[in-house]
C-alpha cells in the first residue's frame, strides 16, 4: 500500500512538472518530454498492475478469512466429537467388562448343563448304592427295566406337583430332589448322603434278597427329581 502511494505521488509530481511549469520557464526539449512521458506511462502501468495484485490479495484475504471461519467451525465440531468419542469409549469399556462377566457366567451355566446329564446321574447314584451293598457283603443289584419305568413316572410326578412323593409300588424306595450342584458326582454323593440318613435306608436298599434296582432322574428347571428303587423283581 505504501509503495502504491509513492508511485501515485511520483506520477502526480511528474504531471505537475510537465504541465504546471510557468510559461516563463525554459522550453522543455522534445527528447526530455518523451523521456518523462515514457517513464510516466511505465509508472502508470506498474500502478495498474499493482492495483490488480492488490485486488487479488484482498480477494485472497477474504477467502482466507472465510476458510479460517470454516476451520474454526470444523475444529469446534471435531473437539465436540472427540469428547463424545471419549465418553463412548468409557461406556464401551464398562459394557465390555459387563459382557465379559456375563459371558463367564453363561459359560459356567452351559458347562454345568453339559456336565450334568440325567442318565449319568442315574448311573452314578446306582453305582454308589451297589458299592454300599458290596461294602456290606451283599450282591450288587441288577438294573430293573420295569422298576425304572415306575421310578421315572414317579420322578415326573414330583416335578409336575413340585413336591416329594412316593410310587404306589410296594418296594424299597426313597425320593429326593437336588439343586445347586455343578457336577454329576456332586448330585450322586449328595443323594447317597440323604438316603443313608433316612430311617429305612437299610430296609430299602441293603436287603439281602433284593436282586434288582433302578434310579430315575427327571430334571425340571434347575431341580433334579430323583426316585431310587430296589426289589426282588425287575
Amino acid at each position: 500500500m505504501n509503495k502504491m502511494r509513492k508511485i501515485t505521488m511520483l506520477s502526480m509530481l511528474l504531471v505537475i512538472a510537465l504541465f504546471g511549469v510557468p510559461s516563463c520557464a525554459p522550453t522543455v526539449s522534445q527528447q526530455e518530454y518523451d523521456r518523462v512521458s515514457n517513464e510516466l506511462s511505465a509508472i502508470q502501468s506498474q500502478l495498474a498492475s499493482l492495483q490488480e495484485k492488490l485486488a487479488e490479495a484482498e480477494l485472497l484475504q477474504a477467502q482466507n478469512e472465510e476458510l479460517n471461519k470454516q476451520y474454526d467451525a470444523v475444529k469446534s465440531e471435531f473437539e465436540t466429537m472427540q469428547a463424545k468419542y471419549e465418553e463412548l469409549s468409557i461406556e464401551y469399556e464398562e459394557l465390555n467388562k459387563q459382557f465379559e462377566e456375563l459371558s463367564k457366567q453363561y459359560d459356567i451355566i452351559i458347562e454345568r448343563t453339559a456336565e450334568i446329564n440325567e442318565e449319568d446321574v442315574e448311573q452314578a447314584i446306582f453305582k454308589l448304592i451297589n458299592q454300599e451293598r458290596k461294602d456290606s457283603g451283599l450282591d450288587e443289584l441288577m438294573w430293573g427295566k420295569y422298576l425304572y419305568k415306575e421310578a421315572i413316572a414317579n420322578s415326573r410326578n414330583m416335578a409336575t406337583n413340585r413336591r416329594l412323593e412316593y410310587s404306589d409300588r410296594p418296594s424299597g424306595q426313597e425320593v429326593y430332589w437336588a439343586t445347586g450342584h455343578s457336577t454329576t458326582d456332586g448330585i450322586a454323593n449328595a443323594t447317597l448322603i440323604i438316603l443313608k440318613n433316612k430311617a429305612h435306608y437299610e430296609l430299602n436298599f441293603l436287603v439281602k434278597g433284593f436282586n434288582y434296582g433302578a434310579v430315575a432322574v427327571y430334571k425340571s428347571g434347575e431341580i433334579f427329581y430323583i426316585t431310587c428303587m430296589a426289589d426282588y423283581y425287575k
